[in-house]
């Protein structure tokens, strides 16, 4: 019992593990959170390793000195808002089964956990509801108003070709086009059609995510507070954390 509790001992030695989660986290949905752990022992493998994040474990049954390896788990959070993930708990059998020997081991991960998109319609139901903003996104595409000029790249539609700039430069020259977007829409949370404010922030979160899914620049509205529409993907992100944090201390 004494050999096996000082092997137990040093299989959990200098063992790290790091939470890396996805920048898309909703309320009550499954999310797949991948788990690395570390092996800093210089001459001893880690044997039989079970990594447990928030109740849900990811299982190594060795890892080489000075090497690392990585499991997926899926995990449900509850509840909106900004999170922190402390620590997690490193455990194992070795080497005969006679304990179970288990460690905490700090990981401070920082996540925020977006609204649930709850299927909704606009104002007036029919998502007309309009903002000032640009007629055309940031994306490429094939069509709409003229960007920049760049070199051809070989896989580019030849109408996109610049033929006077080409024969100016003495090499192919292609245009860029912002491809074109519907009408920018602002949407005003505290006006959506719900039975309270959780049920409105859900709603805007499916009406913000579908907008962009549609080309179409989105924005909110807190009361006096309005977020202006864009259409990017960071842009998205910050509705959906702009909507997860309100109303928090």
């Amino acid at each position: 019992m004494a050999v096996s509790g000082c092997l137990g001992w040093l299989n959990l030695r200098k063992v790290g593990v790091t939470v890396a989660l996805p920048d898309e986290i909703y309320d009550g949905t499954d999310t797949l959170v991948t788990v690395r752990l570390v092996n800093r022992k210089r001459f001893l493998p880690a044997f039989l390793l079970t990594v447990r994040v928030s109740g849900e474990g990811a299982r190594f049954p060795l890892v080489e000195r000075g090497s690392s390896d990585s499991d997926a788990v899926t995990l449900t959070f509850h509840g909106r808002g900004a999170k922190l993930l402390e620590e997690v708990t490193v455990s194992s059998p070795f080497p005969i089964n006679f304990f179970v020997r288990r460690r905490s081991v700090a990981v401070f991960a920082a996540f925020t956990v977006f609204p649930y998109p709850r299927e909704c319609l606009p104002q007036g139901g029919d998502g007309k509801r309009e903002a000032r903003g640009e007629d055309f996104s940031r994306r490429k595409g094939f069509a709409g108003e003229l960007t920049s000029i760049r070199d051809y790249t070989g896989s580019d539609p030849l109408k996109l070709i610049h033929w006077r700039l080409s024969a100016r430069h003495g090499e192919l020259k292609v245009k860029e086009m912002a491809m074109p977007s519907e009408d920018p829409l602002v949407i005003d949370v505290l006006s959506l059609p719900g039975g309270g404010l959780e049920e409105n922030l859900s709603c805007a979160a499916y009406l913000v995510n579908r907008a962009v899914r549609a080309n179409r620049p989105v924005g909110l509205k807190f009361g006096a507070r309005v977020v202006l529409p864009d259409l990017t993907r960071a842009h998205r992100l910050r509705l959906l954390k702009e909507l997860a944090v309100y109303g928090a201390r």
